[in-house]
Formats: structure tokens, C-alpha cells, sequence
């Protein structure tokens, strides 16, 4: 058995189950006498709400209201040469400012282990969905976002097909750029080799297995045909 990660993200679309797998992770660690603490990645606004603020008056954004009542958004902020250069400068600062904050100074200087639900790899994607630029993976200013990764840090990807993720719940069903969003995941994963890939098509106990196997031990899982 090898030493697990000091820094274990798990990305991936919704419905996939990455909190259900971070739960179960973190708990099945700290048995092992590793003390790891949960970190949700996603949706750090602070500079960027003004210009959040702005693409809503300029009808960027659309809010689709369900039959259960429960919600969904869209932004459109690639019909906006200035938003669409705002937001990714503006959102990569605040990208920045949680990153030292949750994840450096805890690493760095407190010494603590870290498992995150969601990371800066989602980030980007839902850029690319915003932006409506399934290239945007490749941009300089993707990789400024990446670059805030550290290098140690070991990113564990949960993908399945469309048609298996949809069902899960009414957002899902509902979500009109969920399939894109899968396919910029696989673009992704294909991008950046070290990204390693688990069929969440898999039941919950099997997911978690193959996770605990890519965190403690020394056999390598293969992505998922």
C-alpha cells in the first residue's frame, strides 16, 4: 500500500456521485488513521459579481423553473464580447483567492490533507459551457486555471454516458447542456493523460473501491471503454 495523496480531487458532471464518494472516502481514510477534510470546489463569486451582476441586466442569464419548482441556470455570456472577457479574468482572481485560502495555506502551511468535491478542472468546464467553446479547454487562459492545481495532487474523474447520468434527477433530466457538458469532460480527460478516469455507470460500492484503489494502492486503474 502506498502513501495516499495529501490532495485528492474528484471532478466530473453532475449526478455522478463525487460528494457521495468523498464522504465515503474521507470516512474510509481517517479508519486508516488519516485525518483528510472535505472541500466543495465550485462557485467561488467574489470579484466576478459584479460582471455576474451585469450579464443579468444585459438578459445573459436564464433561469428555467421546474415542475417540481426547483431550478436550473444558464449563462449566455458568449452573445457578449465584454462579458465573455470579463468573467474569465474575473472569475479566474477569485479562483485564485479560494485556492490560497482552501486549499495552500491548509496544505502548505497547516499541514492538512485534503479531499476536494469538485475542482478547477470544473471550473473550466463550466466556462466552456458559458462561453459556449468547446476549445476553450485549450486557451492560454485554461491553462492559467490548471496551473493553480498543484503538481502532487491526485484529480480522479467520474464519467458515464448521457443517457445513464440523466435519469438520476429532475435537474438532470432537464438540464439542456448536460450532454455537452459530458462530452467537454471527455475532451478533457483525453487532454490531460494524468487525469484519472472511473466509470460512475458503476454502482456506488464499486466506484468507491476503484477510487480507494487509485488513492492507496500501487495497481493503476485504466479509464473505462
Amino acid at each position: 500500500m502506498k502513501e495516499p495523496p495529501q490532495l485528492i480531487c474528484i471532478i466530473g458532471p453532475d449526478g455522478t456521485g463525487k460528494t457521495t464518494q468523498a464522504r465515503l472516502l474521507i470516512e474510509r481514510l481517517r479508519g486508516m488513521g488519516y485525518t483528510y477534510e472535505y472541500r466543495w470546489m465550485r462557485f467561488h463569486h467574489f470579484i466576478s459579481l459584479p460582471v455576474l451582476g451585469l450579464a443579468r441586466i444585459l438578459r445573459l442569464t436564464e433561469v428555467q423553473t421546474l415542475p417540481s419548482g426547483n431550478k436550473i441556470g444558464y449563462h449566455y455570456f458568449y452573445k457578449s464580447k465584454l462579458i465573455s472577457t470579463l468573467y474569465p479574468i474575473t472569475l479566474y482572481l477569485d479562483s485564485l483567492i479560494a485556492m490560497i485560502f482552501k486549499i495552500y495555506i491548509p496544505l502548505r502551511i497547516q499541514k492538512k490533507r485534503i479531499v476536494c468535491d469538485r475542482f478547477v478542472h470544473d471550473t473550466l468546464v463550466d466556462l466552456a459551457i458559458d462561453l459556449d467553446d468547446e476549445g476553450f479547454i485549450d486557451s492560454k487562459t485554461a491553462k492559467r486555471f490548471l496551473s493553480l492545481a498543484p503538481k502532487d495532487c491526485l484529480v480522479i474523474l467520474l464519467l458515464a454516458p448521457y443517457e445513464k447520468i440523466k435519469n438520476r434527477r429532475e435537474d438532470l433530466k432537464f438540464d439542456k447542456s448536460l450532454k455537452k457538458r459530458i462530452e467537454i469532460y471527455t475532451k478533457l480527460s483525453k487532454r490531460f493523460p494524468e487525469i484519472k478516469i472511473i466509470n460512475a455507470s458503476l454502482d456506488v460500492e464499486s466506484i468507491y473501491e476503484q477510487i480507494l484503489g487509485l488513492v492507496v494502492k500501487d495497481n493503476d486503474i485504466k479509464a473505462p471503454s
